[in-house]
C-alpha cells in the first residue's frame, strides 16, 4: 500500500491529464475554462482537500454531502474544502477547511500533491484541489451546520466503469440540466465534484 502512495506522489509531480480528463464528467453545456474564465476575471480563490485512507486493504476517499442553504452548492455532494482567508495559500486553505468540516486534522506532510485547478462558473471560484494520505482511517466529528454526510468512498467503487451515469439532475432554480455523474451509494456525483474525480481516477489507472 505504501507502494501505491509513493507511486501517485510521484504522479502527481508530473504533467497532469487536466481538463481531458476532468471534461469526461462536464455537462453537456460547460464550456472550457478559459472563455468561461475570461468572462468572469476575478474568481473567489478556493481549495479543496482529496483525503486518501487506507482501510481494509483499500483505499478510501472522503467527500461529504452539504447542509441545504441559500447557496449554489446546497445539499450536493462535494469534496471538503472552501474559501482561502487572508493570508493564506490554496493548501494552508485545504486543510484547514478540511478540519473545519470533518474534524480530521491533517498535516502538511500528509499531502502528496494536488491536481489541476477547475473554474465554477456558477460560484465564480477557482479551485485547487489537492491530494493527502493517512495510513489509517480517522475519527470524523464532521460540522452539523455543513456537513449533513460523510460519505467514505472505496477506491475499487470509484475505478469501476459502471458508476458512471447519464442524466438530468436538478439545479436550485428549478432547471434541470444532461450530465454525466457517478452513481456513489444512491448519491449522484456530479459537478466540479465530479470534474476533480474524473481527473484523480485518471492519473490512478496511469499507475497501473
Amino acid at each position: 500500500m505504501e507502494d501505491f502512495i509513493e507511486r501517485l506522489k510521484q504522479r502527481l509531480a508530473d504533467d497532469l491529464p487536466g481538463e481531458a480528463a476532468q471534461f469526461l464528467m462536464a455537462p453537456a453545456d460547460r464550456l472550457r475554462t478559459r472563455p468561461r474564465q475570461g468572462a468572469m476575471p476575478h474568481p473567489r480563490q478556493s481549495a479543496v482537500l482529496l483525503y486518501l485512507y487506507s482501510h481494509q486493504d483499500d483505499w478510501c476517499l472522503v467527500l461529504m454531502k452539504r447542509t441545504r442553504y441559500d447557496g449554489a452548492h446546497s445539499g450536493q455532494v462535494s469534496i471538503p474544502g472552501g474559501c482561502l482567508e487572508r493570508g493564506e495559500d490554496h493548501s494552508q486553505a485545504a486543510l484547514r477547511e478540511f478540519e473545519e468540516e470533518t474534524g480530521v486534522r491533517v498535516h502538511r506532510d500528509q499531502l502528496l500533491g494536488r491536481l489541476s485547478g477547475l473554474f465554477i462558473p456558477t460560484s465564480n471560484f477557482m479551485v485547487r484541489p489537492y491530494v493527502a494520505y493517512a495510513t489509517q482511517a480517522p475519527n470524523f466529528s464532521p460540522d452539523p451546520v455543513e456537513v449533513e454526510q460523510i460519505i467514505e468512498l472505496r477506491m475499487p467503487m470509484l475505478m469501476r466503469d459502471d458508476v458512471v451515469k447519464q442524466g438530468k439532475v436538478h439545479l436550485l432554480d428549478g432547471a434541470r440540466v444532461e450530465t454525466p455523474y457517478f452513481e456513489i451509494e444512491a448519491h449522484r456525483v456530479w459537478g466540479a465534484t465530479a470534474m476533480i474525480l474524473s481527473e484523480f481516477k485518471a492519473i490512478v489507472r496511469d499507475l497501473g
